[in-house]
């Protein structure tokens, strides 16, 4: 019987740690999401200012592919409208 109440001690405890654990992964990803959608927000204002995707990549070291998918996702609001993205800032704009 102790035994059991033992193990059943470090089942509650481990049941614990992984409940915990997935707060903490749900908390870290609106946190990024938050920041990609501030990010999208300035690649955003890049592209209304005709720079194109490489040069966004290259001006930020963000990877070039991860500012197309920024792009395309909805820019960080804060409360109020945030710009739109500009066809200008897509990969096939050649300059």
């Amino acid at each position: 019987m102790v035994d059991r109440n033992a193990q059943d001690e470090r089942i509650e405890d481990a049941v614990a740690a992984v409940l915990l654990a997935w707060e903490a992964r749900a908390a870290g990803a609106a946190q990024v999401e938050q920041a990609e959608g501030e990010v999208a927000t300035g690649l955003a204002s890049l592209g209304k200012e005709k720079v194109l995707v490489l040069d966004m990549a290259g001006m930020t070291g963000i990877e070039e592919a991860v500012c197309s998918r920024l792009l395309k996702s909805p820019p960080a609001t804060n409360g109020t409208p945030a710009p739109t993205p500009g066809r200008e800032g897509d990969v096939d704009a050649v300059g």
